[in-house]
This record gives C-alpha cells, sequence and structure tokens, in this order.
C-alpha cells in the first residue's frame, strides 16, 4: 500500500511539472514580439517589411519606443512604384510618417484630432462611415496588434505626406480646441469675438461638431472700422452686426490653396466673396489680403484678413 501510494505521488508530481512546463510553452507562444516583428510575421505587411529595411529603421523598431504604426498592406504599398512624391521627399519620409511615438489604440487615435509622426507632420483622424480614416484617404482595416513596445494598425492606403498649404500640412493652431477657444488663444481677436456673441453667433464657433472656415479680422481691423459704422452694426446686433460677422463665415472647411482656386465663395450671411489672386499668388477677398491661413480648430479653419470685409 506504501509503495502504491509513493507511486501516485510520484506520477502526480511529474504530471503537474509536464503541465507546468507545457503551460510555460504556450505563455512563450502567446508573447507578442516587438512591432517590428509583428510586421515581418504577417505576410500582408511584407513590401512595408522590406521598406523598413531600405531604410534601415528595423532596429529602431525593434529596440526603441512605444510606437503606433499605421503599416500599409502589400496592395497599398504597389501605389508606390507610380505614386509622384512631392519635392525633397524620401520613401524614407514617407515610412515615418506611418510612425507615430507613443502606443495608441484604436479607441485612442479615435477620441483625437490628430497626432505627430516621426516624420514631423500631423496625421489626421476622423470616423468614416466603417472605419476609423488616416487623413481621409487610409482606412483602418485591422486595428490594435499588440507589441512589446507598441501597437500596429493595418492600413488599406499609403497616406501621402500633406503638400503644402493643405490643412494636413498646416502646424498652425490646435485640432483640439474649437474656433472660439483658438481664436481666445491666439489673442489677436477678442473684438470679433465679442461681436460674435452679441451677434448670437459664439454657440456656432464653439460647436465642436460643426465645419467653418471664418475669414477672423484681427482686433486692428475692428479698430479701423469708421466710428459711426461701427455704432450702427453695435445698435442692431441681429440684423446688421450678424450680416457683417456671417459675411466671414463660410459653411465649410477650405484651406488656402482651395480658396485660391475659386472665383466666388458662398458666406453664412448669403452673399459670396470674390476671391482673386496676384503674381505672388496672394490670395485677396473683395481686393483685402488674406494675411495668414490654414490655422486649424476641431470644427473648421480660420484665416487671418486685416480688414473688415464688406458685402
Amino acid at each position: 500500500m506504501k509503495k502504491r501510494t509513493t507511486f501516485l505521488l510520484v506520477s502526480l508530481l511529474l504530471f503537474a511539472l509536464i503541465g507546468a512546463g507545457a503551460g510555460s510553452v504556450i505563455a512563450q507562444e502567446q508573447e507578442t514580439g516587438t512591432v517590428y516583428d509583428v510586421i515581418r510575421t504577417d505576410p500582408r505587411l511584407e513590401s512595408f517589411q522590406v521598406l523598413i529595411e531600405a531604410a534601415a529603421l528595423s532596429d529602431n523598431l525593434e529596440d526603441d519606443g512605444p510606437f503606433t504604426v499605421f503599416a500599409p498592406t502589400n496592395e497599398a504599398l504597389a501605389a508606390l512604384q507610380t505614386m509622384e512624391l512631392p519635392s525633397g521627399v524620401t520613401p524614407t519620409d514617407l515610412l515615418l510618417y506611418h510612425v507615430v511615438n507613443g502606443e495608441y489604440s484604436s479607441a485612442a487615435v479615435a477620441s483625437r484630432s490628430a497626432l505627430t509622426t516621426l516624420e514631423g507632420n500631423r496625421l489626421f483622424f476622423d470616423m468614416g462611415a466603417e472605419a476609423l480614416m488616416l487623413n481621409e484617404v487610409a482606412a483602418v482595416v485591422e486595428a490594435d496588434m499588440q507589441a512589446t513596445n507598441g501597437v500596429v494598425h493595418i492600413v488599406d492606403a499609403i497616406v501621402p505626406i500633406p503638400s503644402q498649404h493643405t490643412l494636413f500640412a498646416s502646424q498652425a493652431g490646435s485640432p483640439e480646441n474649437t474656433i472660439e477657444e483658438v481664436l481666445m488663444i491666439d489673442g489677436r481677436f477678442d473684438t470679433f469675438l465679442s461681436l460674435a456673441r452679441q451677434a448670437g453667433l459664439a454657440d456656432l464657433l464653439d460647436n465642436p461638431g460643426g465645419n467653418f472656415t471664418v475669414f477672423a479680422p484681427t482686433d486692428e481691423a475692428f479698430a479701423n472700422v469708421p466710428e459711426e459704422m461701427m455704432d450702427s452694426w453695435l445698435s442692431d446686433p441681429g440684423g446688421a452686426l450678424n450680416t457683417i460677422l456671417s459675411y466671414h463665415i463660410v459653411t465649410d472647411r477650405l484651406s488656402i490653396n482651395q480658396i485660391a482656386t475659386d472665383e466666388f465663395i458662398p458666406t453664412l450671411e448669403g452673399r459670396a466673396l470674390a476671391v482673386t489672386t496676384d503674381e505672388d499668388v496672394q490670395v485677396y477677398l473683395n481686393g483685402r489680403p488674406v494675411q495668414s491661413f490654414n490655422i486649424l480648430a476641431a470644427n473648421g479653419v480660420i484665416h487671418v484678413v486685416d480688414e473688415v470685409v464688406l458685402p
């Protein structure tokens, strides 16, 4: 009886050790590699791996981090052969535009308007009808591929580095703040904001769900308005004042290069702004120059004018 008991105890001990060993093997098999490991072991990302190796960035993606990588599929990168890159932009720049410092899950990305990439420009995000979109051109087709030094999201298209004077290239403003908040932080638009409140337009400028282009006159621009004219506007805030300010607002998000290609831009007030340009590609609205442009906000974009534009 004693021998039988001893045999059973030894058998149970061996079974426990084998089970523990098997559990250790399973744990090792389930252990996640680096972001580079995730990329190189996924057959959909073979072309992206080649691009990483050609740029000599595999060691960085192995050893450093954390990173968030938006990895284009083989089919997406096939377009690189015929893609015309902007002057001075290399394939390495393009790769770095798909990598962000820090670890951001798909939920974290979706909650933000933009993130700055290793290339230097920002990537912009919005929820499309069916997927999370990058710069309105690439959709996330598989998200949250976890790694020891970050996370990989697979996208179905290359995200081009934004060209000069597009909204995606702008570093001004804040895609996290509303137009009202961006103007307030800037400090040059106190008069415009005060008048907008009196004219009943403050809620529109502060609505995060909106999509507007605002041609914002500076405080100096309003200081140059004749006193009699300003008094007439102030005496009728819901009428004359609202009309003047609404004439500076467009119900669409337009970059300066989009504006430069138009002849007329319909405004919230109803009448259109006339657009002209000169040989230096300076943009004018009704003959008044746009001084600075593409200042981003969560609900639109701001362009600065140093004169009040009259209908």
